[in-house]
């Protein structure tokens, strides 16, 4: 299982710096650094910190609700951080976590495609 566990995070990471390249960095160099809509690196590097310690209390059942408010709390603070900073828009901010998202999802396809219904 910690094989599994392993592979992963490294194809989630993978997938997460893949991800930054084509809508961080290549908008980046094709629009300039100061643009606000290219996605939030910030954003992808704290989900993937949370995704990884999720991985290690993921046994524990009873932690699972307060560690998502928990991650809630800080990737909204740190939105709000970059807005404030204005190095982000919303669209860079949402590019960021639905990056984050599906980079997650694509490795846990298997588990996840029995609890989503339509």
């Amino acid at each position: 299982m910690k094989k599994e566990k392993a592979k992963s995070l490294l194809f989630t990471a993978v997938l997460m710096a893949i991800g930054l390249l084509i809508f961080k960095f290549l908008p980046m160099s094709i629009y300039g650094d100061a643009i606000l809509f290219d996605a939030s690196m910030h954003i992808t590097i704290a989900s993937f910190i949370l995704y990884t310690i999720y991985l290690f209390i993921d046994k524990n059942k009873e932690w699972r609700v307060p560690y998502f408010i928990f991650c809630l709390g800080i990737l909204t603070i740190i939105s709000l951080q970059r807005i404030i900073d204005n190095a982000h828009n919303d669209i860079g901010l949402l590019m960021g976590f639905l990056l984050s998202v599906i980079s997650i999802m694509i490795p846990n396809w298997k588990e996840i495609k029995d609890k989503i219904e339509f």
